[in-house]
């Protein structure tokens, strides 16, 4: 079940977190968040199907899914500044 519409002022400081630690992981987005799993994996959902950030890198580990490092897409910034103004 996906997101239907997050709060603006949520989504706008996950923007901005990732953002600010680009390229970032899954990890580090909920330990900086203090959301958990759940949570963040929403708001990564329904950034990515937006096209507000982007899988920047993603590589092979032992773990059953590979580790992404996602960072804003040019979309991701434009809204950021809009929403700054």
């Amino acid at each position: 079940m996906g997101m239907e519409n997050p709060g603006l002022r949520t989504l706008t400081a996950f923007l901005r977190q990732v953002q600010r630690n680009a390229p970032v992981n899954f990890s580090t987005l909920c330990a900086e968040h203090n959301s958990g799993y759940d949570m963040v994996n929403r708001y990564l959902r329904y950034c990515l199907g937006r096209g507000f950030i982007a899988v920047e890198s993603e590589r092979r580990t032992r773990g059953r899914y590979p580790s992404r490092s996602y960072a804003l897409t040019e979309k991701g910034l434009h809204l950021l500044r809009v929403l700054k103004s």
